[in-house]
């Protein structure tokens, strides 16, 4: 499981049960999950007791954390690096709820959580996985020095593959 992290204006945390609220606020919101949200908070509170269930199994240093702005207890979104369907390596993606949309912070928690990723040895390539019409994290990876692979097509929408190798970027 991932450890708790800081950046300059985020703090970062593994979720915990009594996240499902925050969790939902995510995950519960079309605009955010527009491939799949479910707007059922039970449903919402399901799939966070699954994940953090599953990620007690995983290696350290994969997992997901809820991003709150420091000294605040709101989660904005979330940050994940897992195991990724395109080995080797793993997979980093990030969702944060529209009202802080814009302001920097996916860039900020990604680049934080890459850089221990790689500092610990987790694993010495990164992916991620964005939808072409995903515009906003296509900027994101771009800022994060990601370069595109190949496109394909992904849970039957059609994505681009990126990575990153440690030592670049």
């Amino acid at each position: 499981m991932n450890a708790p992290l800081e950046t300059e204006r985020l703090s970062l945390r593994p979720f915990g049960a009594e996240d499902a609220d925050g969790w939902h606020a995510i995950w519960g919101d079309p605009d955010v999950i527009w491939w799949g949200a479910n707007p059922s908070f039970d449903v919402s509170r399901e799939r966070l007791e699954r994940l953090i269930e599953n990620e007690a199994g995983w290696p350290a240093g994969l997992g997901w954390l809820a991003v709150r702005l420091k000294g605040e207890d709101e989660i904005i979104g979330d940050i994940l690096l897992q195991d990724g369907p395109f080995p080797p390596g793993i997979e980093i993606g990030w969702h944060f709820r529209k009202a802080w949309w814009g302001n920097g912070y996916a860039t900020e928690s990604a680049r934080a959580v890459m850089k221990r990723a790689f500092e610990d040895g987790v694993h010495d390539r990164i992916y991620a996985m964005v939808a072409l019409q995903n515009k906003p994290s296509l900027r994101v990876v771009e800022r994060l020095g990601l370069v595109a692979e190949k496109d394909m097509e992904y849970a039957g929408l059609p994505h681009r593959l990126f990575a990153l190798d440690r030592g670049e970027g």
